[in-house]
């Protein structure tokens, strides 16, 4: 071998031991375990969950807590599509797990569990989510009782893969009598906060059950799933729940969980070559494609369809109702469907009662809509009643007055709302300064559609842009009703972009006021998902203020960074402000 062909030869060893030792290297990396939270007993101070509640005996309860880390992160190499010409490195955050678990024995047993959404430590762990991971054990008398049908069921239909009669398999064969409930903390304010289910604190009290599932010609023959009425309806064979809960900067936020275990309550699933067929307890029984199976939770109408059917009871035939309507456990069948919303209805179902009240109006007939209304509002509701007096008085709406037969009604209308004033219900004492407020009414008084606009609002703040709209716009007095601009723009943040735009205006400007609140808006407005021609404008606003030092210092960059942001928003609408943010930006840009 020539001394050249030594040296390649040399090179080549070298190389490939040198790729060998980074691959290992880069092969423990890629694999290696998932890091300890560094810090598992929060300050007293620290934000925290906390898990209270009752444990059922002979149950277990593990709390687990995933946090991920971006100060620390690892890399991977990726091969898209499976082109390992092509790889590429992504950076990813670390991960690591808290677990805490708790176990009762003959008795019920109080728990308190408290879980950091900080981990603290040199990696600055933040929680994403965690699971509540509920379990039956093995003493626990429905384990016992589907330990012994398995054991008898197993004797009659034996495994496909056995010749003889299977004997007492292992007693986790097929038992998955565990549950578990992932919750997701999202910060108030956040893109999701829109479709959240939730706030804290939370009351969680699921009643858990057990769905025995027989699959006879088989290799898994029994098989038993706990099931909890958090599903109202699920497939077959998912088992974890999911619920997202809001906070915002509370210290604790609170969760309670006291879950109920029915021991008399079990669903049976078989499964059949052409079908899988679900029995409930009651007698009800639904057939299914294979594959494609739906299992209604415990206290779920579809779950009962037998008891609904038997029953006289108003509540139950509304349920029954909708079930047709729906068409979701029974074929879609209006015509049954109204004709069991009425007789729900005919029986003093509040819901069934506002069903075909609804109905009613959306098809325009007049008088079954009042005839319904009438109903509910002899049952007590309120609204019903407000919407009973609503009617005599919408001509005044349109600056008209009533004479005849309808002054008549509008007098009855007006003492019936007195009742409801006098009874202290926000929505009446509103509604009654709404008509003292207008300028052409018959109940025209300034002073006091003041006073009750402050006691409906300080009733219910919900009422606020109610009273500052009608103080604004039907009396055009901005003084009056700043207050309660202020109240209703601190609830909501379209409210808080009307108020600025106002506070804009020639006769009301107050350029200080303005900008606090467009920096309101366009702080969490993008956030929240808000109308982007309610946000491009409001980043055109507060860029404007901010470009010329008005209501405060001048901002130059801030402001280029809003007219950018206000044109790129401009793109999907119809505005005026699109060219004068342009020609700013490009002016800004070049100085």
């Amino acid at each position: 071998m020539s001394s050249i062909s030594k040296l390649v030869w040399l090179s080549l060893c070298l190389s490939a031991l040198l790729s060998v030792s980074v691959w290992v290297g880069f092969g423990n990396k890629l694999w290696q375990r998932e890091l300890p939270v560094d810090q598992t007993t929060p300050h007293k101070t620290a934000q925290r969950f906390e898990f209270t509640g009752t444990l059922p005996a002979h149950t277990q309860l593990e709390l687990v807590g995933y946090y991920t880390s971006s100060v620390c992160t690892r890399k991977e190499i990726r091969f898209p599509s499976g082109d390992i010409a092509n790889p590429y490195r992504a950076t990813l955050n670390k991960s690591s797990v808290l677990r805490q678990s708790l176990d009762t024995t003959d008795n019920a047993k109080p728990f308190s569990l408290t879980l950091a959404l900080q981990g603290g430590g040199d990696c600055d762990w933040q929680l994403e989510d965690l699971v509540l991971d509920f379990t039956l054990l093995s003493s626990h008398p429905i384990w016992q009782k589907v330990k012994s049908l398995k054991d008898d069921y197993l004797h009659t239909s034996p495994l496909l893969t056995s010749g003889e009669p299977a004997t007492k398999a292992s007693p986790h064969d097929g038992f998955y009598l565990s549950q578990e409930l992932t919750i997701e903390p999202v910060l108030a304010g956040s893109e999701e906060d829109t479709n959240l289910v939730a706030a804290l604190p939370l009351a969680l009290n699921p009643v858990y059950y057990p769905v025995v599932i027989y699959s006879p010609r088989t290799d898994s023959p029994f098989e038993v799933k706990l099931k909890s009425n958090l599903q109202s309806t699920s497939r077959l064979w998912s088992s974890t729940v999911t619920q997202m809960v809001r906070f915002d900067k509370e210290a604790v936020l609170q969760v309670q969980f006291n879950p109920e275990i029915l021991s008399d309550y079990q669903v049976n699933v078989w499964r059949q070559p052409e079908h899988i067929s679900v029995h409930y307890p009651d007698g009800t029984e639904y057939r299914y494609p294979r594959g494609d199976v739906h299992l209604y939770a415990y206290g779920k109408p579809e779950s009962m369809l037998n008891t609904l059917r038997a029953s006289t009871k108003a509540e139950d035939k509304r349920l029954l109702a909708h079930i047709y309507w729906t068409g979701h456990a029974l074929a879609k069948d209006e015509e049954k469907a109204r004709k069991f919303y009425q007789e729900a209805a005919e029986g003093d179902d509040l819901v069934a009662i506002q069903w075909m009240q609804s109905q009613a109006a959306y098809a325009g007939e007049v008088e079954q809509s009042r005839y319904w209304l009438q109903r509910a509002a002899r049952l007590g509701y309120v609204e019903a009643k407000l919407e009973l007096i609503r009617q005599p008085f919408e001509v005044i709406l349109r600056g008209k007055l009533n004479t005849a037969e309808a002054k008549s009604a509008e007098v009855k209308a007006w003492e019936q709302l007195n009742v409801l004033v006098n009874q202290g219900v926000p929505e009446a004492i509103s509604m009654m300064a709404l008509y003292q407020v207008l300028p052409w009414s018959p109940y025209h008084d300034a002073t006091a559609a003041l006073t009750h606009y402050r006691m409906s609002v300080q009733a219910d703040p919900a009422l606020a842009h109610s009273a500052a709209s009608d103080y604004y716009y039907w009396l055009e007095d901005f003084a009056q009703s700043q207050e309660f601009w202020q109240i209703a723009a601190e609830r909501d943040l379209y409210v808080a972009a009307e108020y600025a735009d106002i506070l804009l205006k020639p006769d009301t400007r107050d350029a200080h006021n303005a900008r606090i609140w467009l920096e309101k808006v366009v702080s969490q407005g993008d956030k929240q998902g808000m109308q982007r021609d309610v946000l491009g404008r409001a980043y055109f606003q507060l860029a404007s203020l901010l470009d010329a030092g008005e209501g405060g210092s001048v901002e130059p960059e801030r402001a280029l960074a809003f007219y950018q942001h206000s044109i790129e928003l401009a793109k999907s609408f119809t505005n005026d402000y699109e060219a004068k943010a342009k020609a700013r930006a490009q002016a800004l840009e070049k100085l």
